[in-house]
Parts: C-alpha cells; sequence; structure tokens
C-alpha cells in the first residue's frame, strides 16, 4: 500500500525535476536559496502523503515517528561560545540508522523502516529531510497542529556521539547532561541545561515534552525471565507490554497532557491513568514550569503554537532552505 502510494506520485517528480533542468541541487554552496521550490514541495508533499497513509493503517505509529523525529535532531551540540566561529556536531541528520544499538532508541527500528521506505522513493530530500517531515505530519494526523519544516538536511555516515563533548550541569544531583539524548533521571536545572543548549525557552521545551501525550513507553510486564536478566535490544524491541504516558487517547495529540500532570500534582490520578517519568513530574514539581503547564492545560492553541516553534528549532536546526515546506 504505501509504495503504491508512493509510485503514482514519483513520476510527477521526475517530470517536476526535467522541467527545472540546469537548477542547483540541494548540494549547492549557497545555504540561503531554495535551489528548486517545486522540487521541495513536490517531495515534501509524496512524504507528508505516505506517512499519512501508513497512519491510517497503524495509528500506534504516530507517537514513534515523532520520537525518531527527536531523537534524530536533538543530538545537535555546539562546539564553541564563539559567535564568529559556531561549529556544531550531530543531528538532525539521518544519523539515527546508525544508533539503533543505543538503549535510547529502543522501539526507534518500526518507524525509522517505514520512513526509509518511503524515502527509497524520493528525489531532492535526504532521509533526514523525511524524518523530520514523517515527525511534523505524525503530530498532525493524531490531530496536532500543522507544522512546516525547513529542508536541505545533509545525511551522516555514522552515528553521533552518544557522549556530549561538553558536559552541562548546576549545582543539583540530577542535573549533570553528559549524554546527547536526555537521561529520564534529570531534574528540572538538569532539564533546563539540555534543552537549553538546542536553543529552546522554558516554555519551549515544556510544550515540547507534551508529545508525551502521544504514544507509549516500553515496560518490563510480561517479559520473559530470560530478557529480565539482561535486557538486550532485541527483548526492549519485542517488549510485550507498551504504556502509554497518558492512558486517555494514546494516538491522539492534545493538551491533555498537561491536564493529567495538574491532576497529578494534586494527587487526583487514579491508578493506570498516567504512567509518568522523572522528567514529566519535573514540571509540575518546579513552581517555574508548573506555569507553562497549567498555561497549555487551559489553552489548547497556546500550547500546539509553542510545540510548533519548539519541533521547527531542533528539527531546523542544518536545514538549508528558506522557505518551510
Amino acid at each position: 500500500m504505501i509504495v503504491s502510494v508512493l509510485l503514482s506520485r514519483v513520476s510527477f517528480i521526475h517530470v517536476v525535476i526535467s522541467s527545472t533542468a540546469g537548477v542547483a541541487n540541494l548540494g549547492s554552496t549557497n545555504p540561503n536559496i531554495d535551489v528548486d521550490r517545486r522540487q521541495l514541495m513536490a517531495s515534501s508533499h509524496v512524504v507528508r502523503q505516505a506517512t499519512s497513509s501508513i497512519l491510517q493503517t497503524d495509528p500506534t505509529l504516530a507517537g514513534p515517528l515523532l520520537r525518531l523525529a527527536f531523537h534524530d535532531g536533538a543530538t545537535r551540540e555546539q562546539l564553541s561560545d564563539d559567535l564568529d566561529n559556531l561549529a556544531f556536531v550531530g543531528g538532525p541528520n539521518g544519523s539515527i540508522k546508525y544508533e539503533l544499538d543505543w538503549n535510547e532508541n529502543r522501539g526507534i527500528s518500526r518507524p525509522l523502516q517505514a520512513v526509509e521506505e518511503i524515502y527509497s522513493n524520493i528525489e531532492g530530500l535526504s532521509l533526514a529531510d523525511c524524518i523530520a517531515l514523517a515527525g511534523a505530519e505524525a503530530v498532525e494526523f493524531a490531530g496536532g497542529p500543522s507544522i512546516r519544516i525547513r529542508l536541505g538536511r545533509r545525511d551522516a555516515t555514522e552515528a553521533d556521539s552518544k557522549k556530549r563533548m561538553r558536559t552541562l550541569h548546576s549545582d543539583t544531583d540530577r542535573s549533570l547532561v553528559d549524554t546527547t539524548l536526555p537521561s529520564a533521571g534529570l531534574d528540572s536545572d538538569g532539564l533546563r541545561l539540555y534543552f537549553g543548549a538546542l536553543g529552546l525557552s522554558d516554555e519551549q521545551f515544556v510544550a515540547l515534552c507534551g508529545a508525551h501525550d502521544l504514544g507509549r513507553h516500553v515496560t518490563l510486564l510480561g517479559m520473559p525471565k530470560s530478557c529480565l536478566k539482561t535486557l538486550t535490544r532485541e527483548c526492549l524491541e519485542a517488549a510485550p507490554v507498551l504504556m502509554p504516558f497518558v492512558s486517555e487517547d494514546p494516538d491522539g495529540f492534545s493538551n491533555t497532557y498537561f491536564k493529567k500532570l495538574i491532576k497529578w500534582n494534586d494527587r487526583k490520578v487514579k491508578l493506570g491513568e498516567v504512567a509518568f517519568i522523572p522528567t514529566d513530574v519535573d514540571l509540575v514539581v518546579d513552581s517555574e514550569l508548573r506555569k507553562y503547564v497549567t498555561k497549555f492545560a487551559k489553552n489548547k492553541a497556546a500550547f500546539f503554537s509553542s510545540f510548533t516553534s519548539a519541533y521547527q528549532t531542533i528539527v531546523d536546526a542544518g536545514a538549508t532552505s528558506v522557505g518551510r515546506y
């Protein structure tokens, strides 16, 4: 089904490409010019439509596709504070395909395979572009905001570093940030340091955490004893019981996550209603962050707006197009 959707549009892309012969390709040395806007529009449309078709068949992939986009983009690190000589390493660059053995990336294989199938039929986009587009489309498909993104990312040929080159920490016990993907045990100071390094404000990263309204995480429930002893990647990928952060509509995207956080903080949640991790509850334990939780719980439009800007900040790093698609 996916292939048929793609092939029906690939011929159109070839027509567009042939009609713009002589225009520079995405590898242009000028990063401030959309080298072929029509090609980018056509190709991004195919990716979004193919993603939507996949989700119509399996809506449970929406959360994993969004997580895939975040994990590919969030490994980016700024190596210098010199504004005249900024240097970066890491995503969003498609390196996630080489990082499947990381424990943080358990469950990523399934959404990655779906995006790689789409990418194999696309002209003019990188795998990193397709991952970012699929994540955005997954959000919209699940009822969230329509997110347009920049394109023109370059794909990596090897894994990004799992360890940060520059560690960050404050004076609290759980604030140490030494990995390129965030630890689930970070406290609120650690979250500020981690997401601040990615260019996000407090309000933006609280909004980004609202992605936990969508999807499920791995649990140890029902795992064979042999897996419980080793917890290999294969065991984690095949975990028999996945648990949603918010049990109410785990395949829908809304501001319910923030409403449940407030309910949790007021000790009013029922057993099985939520399955939060430490970084979730950080958002309501910290009074400065809690004001954004309250804001988003009351105003879905404000949440959608802040989430959109946060997602764009994460995935647009390294993109070269001026326009968004």
